[in-house]
């Protein structure tokens, strides 16, 4: 089991639903989502990006959320990036996010009191989709949500949400473009 979840690329298909057969990538959206706690103020927030098959973009998000944990600000990038999802009415989706232990978390249901709920609604929003699954990619190919949870730093405590992507987003959604393994490549079943 160590081996699949460190596998570059690996992914894992949602496990409160029978398997799919056909699995088809077409129709699907991406989530790539990012949370951080800035070390001085121990202030946090979270940040995502929706983007299509090509890699081109959809939207971003973010928000500041206050004082916790990273593994908090991390369910939380996820629980608000699939609630813009749903409302917009998509309904298969690949989460790709670079830690383990969140994608282990929410397959798995291990969690601490603290984070139970964040997880038991990210799991209930997921077992609506008709299609989903979590994908672990490497950090480094998830530059665009890291900048975008940092704007949160600077900006309000509502969510923001971006239509167009931010120029500084342009040049790393490029970076991470040419980074990402396509899903159609090297799926480990």
């Amino acid at each position: 089991a160590k081996q699949l979840f460190s596998a570059p690329g690996a992914y894992f298909k949602g496990n409160f639903k029978p398997p799919v057969e056909e699995e088809s990538f077409e129709d699907s959206i991406f989530l790539n989502t990012n949370g951080i706690v800035q070390l001085e103020s121990g202030n946090a927030t979270a940040g995502g990006v929706v983007h299509d098959a090509n890699g081109d973009w959809i939207f971003g998000y973010n928000r500041r959320l206050g004082k916790c944990s990273i593994f908090n600000a991390e369910l939380w990038g996820i629980l608000e990036g699939l609630g813009l999802i749903q409302r917009r009415g998509h309904n298969e989706v690949i989460i790709q996010y670079d830690s383990l232990e969140v994608v282990k978390a929410i397959l798995e249901s291990t969690s601490t009191k603290a984070n139970l709920a964040l997880i038991r609604r990210i799991q209930s929003i997921l077992f609506q989709e008709k299609l989903w699954f979590l994908w672990y990619v490497p950090r480094d190919q998830n530059k665009v949500t890291d900048y975008l949870a940092k704007q949160a730093l600077i900006g309000t405590d509502n969510l923001q949400m971006f239509d167009a992507s931010l120029s500084m987003t342009r040049t790393l959604i490029e970076l991470d473009k040419n980074k990402n393994i396509s899903p159609f490549q090297n799926t480990i079943m």
